[in-house]
Parts: structure tokens; sequence; C-alpha cells
């Protein structure tokens, strides 16, 4: 199987008032904890964003296709670019993410086209595992207005990974940084 990973960087942050990925943790931006993660599993590093401040982190930039579909676009652009047959995708937004999690899940993902973490009743759909052959059938579903993720899993066969067990080691891991009272709570 070949892999490429993608950073999911370019949402609104409507919530966090500017640019969260940028935004310091513990004196290092939120992307960065990612890429670290990433980096140790993975060699073809994409950000996906708009903004050209990302490009300091060394990575190539990829803007949507589409603007505005939020992350239904995000994903429908990276299958579009993608030349890999599966692509590891992440939000930027996610510090606690790790290479064991990430190795974890890339385990589990054998015969069905996506894999999920299902934690806390919820499809942990910007920390999964998305093949290339999807894109049709994807791009179809979006170019509809499907843009609701999970709506959007249910159209596909999934493999859906215990996530619950996926913290057991590392209980953060699906926590995101969605404002500043997030990054002051988990200091």
């Amino acid at each position: 199987m070949s892999l490429n990973a993608y950073i999911l960087a370019g949402g609104k942050s409507s919530r966090m008032g500017t640019d969260k990925g940028l935004m310091l943790f513990n004196e290092k931006p939120l992307i960065q904890y990612v890429i670290d993660a990433v980096q140790q599993v993975a060699t073809n590093i994409f950000i996906v964003t708009s903004n050209e401040a990302y490009a300091h982190f060394g990575f190539p930039l990829i803007s949507d296709v589409k603007k505005g579909l939020g992350p239904a676009g995000a994903i429908d652009t990276i299958l579009f670019h993608s030349l890999a047959d599966t692509n590891l995708i992440i939000a930027c937004d996610m510090p606690f993410i790790d290479a064991d999690s990430i190795q974890y899940l890339i385990r589990q993902h054998q015969d069905k086209p996506i894999t999920v973490p299902f934690y806390n009743q919820y499809p942990e759909a910007l920390f999964a595992l998305y093949d290339t052959c999807i894109y049709d059938m994807w791009h179809q579903l979006v170019q509809k207005g499907n843009l609701k993720l999970s709506d959007l899993l249910s159209s596909f066969e999934t493999t859906f990974v215990n996530g619950n067990r996926m913290t057991e080691s590392n209980r953060n891991l699906f926590k995101n940084m969605n404002t500043t009272d997030d990054l002051l709570d988990t200091q």
C-alpha cells in the first residue's frame, strides 16, 4: 500500500478567531505536533490550506479545488490530488496525535476503502484513512451537496476502529483545539 499524508489546515477557525493550526500550544504551533507524529510514518506529506503562511513548514500546500465545502470538500480535493493508494487525513488541531496511534490505524486498514476511529459514539473522520479509489463516488456526493461527513461515510464500506481502545494509552488522542480556552485548559 502506498500512503500519502494530508494535514487539514484550511478551516475557518471561527471559534478560535484566528488560523488555529498556527496558534501556539506549549510554545509550538498546533500543526507542528501533527507534523511530528506524521513524519514518523509517512514520507509524502501535504498541507491542505490556502494560507501561504504554512509554507514555512516545508511541505507542499494544496488549496481546495472548490472553496467553501468544508472538510468534505477538502477530502474531495485530496482524493483528486493523490497518486497514492491510501491517504492518511488528519486535522491540524489535534496535538495529541501520536505515531503509535497512526500505525495502529494503518494496521486496521485492510479490506474496506475507509478506516475511521469511532470514539464516544462519533466517527473521527478527520483522523482517518481514505483510499483514492473512492474519489468518483465521493466527488459525486459532494457535488450533490452531501457535505456531512457521517452521511458520506455511510455511503461507503467503512472499517470503524474502537477509538475508546485507542485512548487507553493516550487519553487526549482525539482532543481538538477549537477555542483559546481549549489551549489553556490542556496546558
